[in-house]
């Protein structure tokens, strides 16, 4: 237990901020139940079991925002996504090979946070039509709370290609990496921040809006 919040206190010193972009709609939401993974949040909004492989085992599309809603929550909005069964079948390895659904399941049972603002703003922009917001987190005090469900992982695990057009990293069960292990056992450095199932006292880390 010492020698894991001795590695999150590393990563903390080495990325003393987080950042998480979301959409506006989904604030209110954030504020009620925090920051949920794709999974927590239809399972929190009881989408009907025929509905929820569309949102959590196909590719929701880029440019595709889903909105969610249950009487007596506020809405929730669960963003595109950029992983087509054919360039992202390319990039996996390991227990994922040739198996598109599985990935989607694993990333969409994460939150994710970038490691440096300029990544976050450059998402942010992504989708010129639809306005998003950048929130930050402090990374230590967050990390002391939820540390033991915390993975770094080396690349974008949610955009399936590269750039022009080329094959995306490649990616397997070894992506993720838990915060107990930083630095990474690969040396790669890190990417993202994933918190598995998600935050529900994510306010209480917020930092800036």
């Amino acid at each position: 237990m010492a020698e894991a919040m001795e590695a999150a206190a590393r990563f903390a010193a080495r990325f003393p901020t987080l950042f998480h972009v979301t959409d506006p709609e989904a604030l209110p939401g954030i504020a009620t139940n925090g920051l949920l993974s794709a999974a927590a949040l239809v399972a929190l909004y009881e989408v009907r079991e025929p509905d929820r492989p569309a949102l959590l085992e196909h590719n929701r599309g880029r440019g595709n925002f889903t909105r969610l809603h249950r009487e007596g929550l506020p809405g929730a909005t669960l963003r595109d996504q950029w992983m087509p069964d054919a360039p992202l079948a390319q990039t996996l390895h390991g227990t994922y090979a040739n198996d598109p659904t599985a990935w989607r399941r694993h990333i969409n049972a994460h939150v994710f946070f970038w490691l440096n603002k300029p990544q976050a703003e450059r998402l942010a922009r992504v989708n010129r039509a639809r306005a998003q917001t950048l929130l930050a987190f402090d990374t230590a005090r967050l990390l002391a709370a939820h540390a033991d469900h915390a993975f770094t992982t080396p690349i974008n695990t949610g955009i399936a290609q590269g750039l022009y057009g080329r094959p995306g990293s490649p990616r397997d069960e070894h992506t993720f990496q838990p915060i107990a292990s930083y630095p990474r056992p690969d040396r790669r450095a890190p990417k993202e921040l994933a918190i598995r199932d998600g935050i529900p006292d994510a306010m209480a880390y917020l930092i800036q809006s």
